[in-house]
């Protein structure tokens, strides 16, 4: 599959006969491959006597491009076309004692999660749909609060891109404007020793609407906010730069200490009146940032200020 959009990224019209000398495969083949194509939502244009297109060009993401835009090359990165989850591949990495850090990133996603079980839809070769992994050596207790700092990592690389004001909604929404542009998951496989953490990250490029017509949220993608669709490449290149960074601060010992104040600034429920809910409890109050291990802050009627961790906790403005 990644072969033959490969060759039909350009947009321009290449015969069935030449895709087949291309792919060495037979024209009935080729028209096998570009039926299966149309099914995952990539639509064919097909024309007599001309041959077969893409309606625009797509890029498809590369370890050379991705080099190309500064990754930092001495993170290894495995790029597959199609899978079930990034976040599963890692975990399968993990398990057969890849070493770390990596990263995965899929052109199409098929059972992506987001919180609390959530479908992620992710679209094909159209967003970023990736998993990095870290192992802090100093156990679990020195990444309190890193997802949070993965949220400011994510609003600096979307910033570099033109976005001027994303937000952040604690624990782990990105927004534009109030409409999600990225979502956030992270899984550990800890021990007394040592943390492994993966961290999974859906991003919207260029989002279609039918794709999320089942989301019950407001959302939103960075083409729609800029004036050309941005390159992926790029894009995951600035991304896994940034999430590099934040596992070093970590790892160093200075967590959220160094990001909390990177963190409020984009903070959109910053002196919001917010209903809390979780499991086991509700509360309403003012939200009032969060505090060095990235607990948020609740300030009620009386004053009184709480702190939420992290878990099964949603927040909606009242």
């Amino acid at each position: 599959m990644q072969r033959i959009l490969s060759l039909l990224s350009d947009s321009k019209f290449h015969s069935g006969e030449a895709l087949g000398g291309a792919l060495g495969v037979t024209r009935a083949a080729v028209w096998k491959k570009l039926k299966k194509l149309e099914a995952i939502g990539i639509p064919v244009h097909s024309v007599k006597g001309r041959g077969y297109r893409l309606p625009t060009p797509l890029e498809l993401l590369s370890h050379e491009a991705l080099l190309e835009a500064g990754l930092d090359s001495s993170i290894p990165v495995s790029i597959v076309f199609e899978t079930a989850s990034t976040n599963g591949d890692m975990k399968q990495h993990i398990n057969d004692g890849v070493s770390l850090p990596l990263m995965i990133a899929a052109e199409r996603q098929t059972q992506g999660r987001g919180r609390r079980g959530r479908h992620w839809a992710s679209g094909v070769v159209k967003n970023i749909t990736m998993s990095f992994a870290w192992r802090f050596e100093n156990g679990p207790s020195v990444v309190e609060g890193l997802s949070l700092a993965v949220g400011v990592a994510v609003a600096r690389t979307i910033k570099k891109q033109g976005i001027p004001n994303p937000g952040l909604k604690w624990p782990n929404d990105v927004q534009i404007d109030g409409q999600k542009v990225c979502g956030i998951l992270l899984e550990m496989v800890a021990d007394e020793d040592r943390c492994d953490v993966i961290i999974g990250i859906g991003l919207n490029v260029a989002m279609e609407a039918d794709v999320m017509s089942s989301v019950d949220q407001p959302w939103t993608d960075l083409a729609s906010r800029l004036s050309k669709v941005p390159s992926r490449n790029q894009i995951l290149a600035d991304l896994t730069n940034e999430l590099v960074a934040v596992c070093h601060a970590f790892e160093d010992g200075h967590g959220m200490k160094h990001y909390q104040s990177l963190w409020q600034a984009h903070d959109v429920l910053h002196n919001q009146a917010v209903a809390v809910s979780s499991l086991s409890q509700q509360r309403t109050g003012i939200a009032k940032g969060i505090d060095e291990s990235g607990a948020l802050l609740i300030e009620a009627e009386d004053g009184v200020i709480s702190r939420l961790h992290g878990g099964e906790v949603s927040v909606r403005r009242r």
